[in-house]
């Protein structure tokens, strides 16, 4: 989510709104209005966002910005603005995916996990249902529910999904979850009574053995909790996405991972193999994690023809083009979240760049040397 650093002034609760940049706009009271300067005609609306440079007192709740922010924010973003002036896009309107955060907790250890778990804050849940509320949703965009494990909170997950019927009944849906709650037959079945038309049921899944799984997600078990939970899901004919992140403890494994995919889940609707994001766990874990893509082009290209061959819709995600058998480039995607991408200076030169997701931001100077134009 993209976030800017503003000055506050006046606010004593975080203010949730959508950007307008009308001043007068007849829905105030949901709106952020972001402008120069405020005035007497300003009144109404939820907070502010204003330049900076402008010293007039205002006693109306603000956070004061460059006017280099102000022409980063469109009208219909959802933006949230916290105590100490700090402006997050939790709705951006013209990305084509968004999250949502519901929860921090989960109940598995990742060893190259990007956010490590917390304990819940149930402000996170309150605030997702308040923004699909005030959210507008576009054909071409996806509401992708995130953690942690949002099915961990039972209740409160199941009240997100019947928001979602009723306010954005024709939305795509996507949920990003290790699959485990659904080893529940009881769970998987009130979670398909409830869950939106247009859904995808995104499962973590890092190898074909108990063991190398079990020991990526940190939690003995999980592995067949998650089979389990697939073949529930199954079922009742549920839209499924395996996701397999790729690290040094599972690179040698693809090309099995991927038979036994096809082997066991030829049901699923598609399978990815994901590059790693380097923050989080992963930074801490770095020696043991880290395996340059291009050490495991090969395998992965075996991997993408087992699925393939087999009529499965496979894709590669998180990897720039250069880091990828050209054979398989018709499988790599521009996957990476807009707010986390970037390309090096290098990549300027590169004849496919426009079809490259570049790299993670997040991950720093840990880059491949291989990344190099084509």
């Amino acid at each position: 989510m993209k976030q800017f650093k503003g000055i506050a002034e006046n606010i004593e609760t975080p203010i949730l709104g959508l950007v307008t940049h009308e001043p007068l706009s007849l829905s105030r009271g949901k709106s952020v209005l972001v402008t120069e300067e405020t005035s007497l005609l300003s009144k109404g609306f939820a907070g502010f966002i204003t330049n900076e440079c402008r010293k007039k007192k205002s006693s109306l709740p603000q956070a004061k910005v460059s006017s280099e922010v102000l022409d980063k924010l469109d009208d219909g973003d959802c933006v949230l603005i916290s105590k100490d002036g700090i402006i997050t896009v939790v709705w951006e309107k013209k990305a084509p995916m968004n999250p949502l955060l519901l929860t921090e907790m989960c109940n598995c250890h990742c060893i190259m996990c990007p956010q490590p778990p917390k304990a819940h804050d149930k402000t996170l849940t309150e605030t997702s249902k308040r923004i699909l509320n005030l959210i507008k949703i576009e054909s071409n965009q996806t509401i992708c529910l995130t953690g942690g494990e949002p099915t961990l909170l039972k209740e409160d997950f199941f009240d997100i999904l019947k928001v979602i019927n009723k306010k954005q009944p024709k939305a795509t849906v996507m949920l990003l979850t290790n699959g485990k709650s659904f080893a529940n037959f009881e769970f998987t079945k009130h979670f398909v009574s409830l869950r939106p038309p247009n859904f995808l049921t995104c499962v973590s899944m890092h190898s074909d053995e108990d063991e190398i799984h079990d020991r990526i997600v940190g939690v003995k078990d999980s592995f067949y909790k998650t089979v389990m939970g697939l073949q529930n899901l199954a079922r009742f004919k549920e839209k499924i996405e395996i996701r397999i992140v790729v690290s040094r403890i599972n690179a040698h494994r693809l090309e099995s991972i991927a038979t036994f995919i096809q082997r066991n889940f030829p049901f699923i609707t598609h399978c990815t193999f994901m590059g790693m994001e380097i923050t989080g766990f992963a930074l801490d874990n770095y020696e043991t994690v880290w395996i340059d893509p291009h050490e495991y082009r090969d395998e992965l290209s075996r991997a993408i023809k087992v699925l393939s061959r087999a009529d499965m819709n496979v894709s590669i995600y998180n990897l720039p083009l250069c880091l990828v058998e050209p054979k398989s480039w018709n499988f790599a995607r521009q996957s990476i979240s807009g707010w986390k991408n970037d390309y090096l200076p290098i990549c300027d030169e590169c004849s496919v760049k426009s079809n490259c997701c570049g790299i993670f931001t997040t991950s720093g100077l840990h880059q491949s040397p291989y990344i190099l134009p084509k």
